[in-house]
């Protein structure tokens, strides 16, 4: 069996602190590594949970969070993001991570920092092959809505 192995990623945060309007970030999230998988199948998916982000916003000018990494990721790899919402908000769902920026949560609204988590999925075709250990860095930034 090949062993596949396939970058990790890492975090930081973009965004602003402006008149009670934040996005904070409490750390990176573990390397993600895609090791191999059962003969016949695809690579499993690794998921990483372990970060989460706080965030508030001026009722009277919304805001949205979007998401992307500094460079695209191999040909097979995909790396995507859940940003679970804050109360009144909307999340995007599970989103592809590119080097374009992508909404992730929109409608932020709240006013009292909430806390949320943000969870990571590492997926790998067989087609990716070996690929060398890398590095993404994902870049959150609030930015007005819509």
């Amino acid at each position: 069996m090949k062993l596949l192995v396939v970058g990790s990623a890492l975090l930081s945060f973009g965004g602003g602190l402006a008149h009670s309007q934040t996005l904070l970030v409490t750390s990176n999230p573990a390397t993600m590594t895609v090791t191999g998988a059962v003969a016949g199948s695809q690579p499993l998916t690794v998921t990483e949970n372990s970060t989460t982000y706080t965030v508030s916003a001026l009722v009277i000018q919304p805001k949205k969070i979007t998401a992307q990494i500094n460079t695209d990721t191999p040909t097979g790899v995909t790396l995507t993001v859940l940003l679970v919402a804050p109360s009144g908000a909307t999340s995007a769902g599970r989103v592809a991570l590119d080097i374009t920026a992508r909404d992730v949560v929109t409608n932020i609204t709240n006013t009292v920092p909430q806390g949320r988590t943000i969870e990571y999925q590492l997926t790998a075709t067989v087609s990716a092959g070996v690929i060398p250990v890398s590095t993404r860095t994902v870049t959150l930034t609030l930015v007005n809505y819509p």
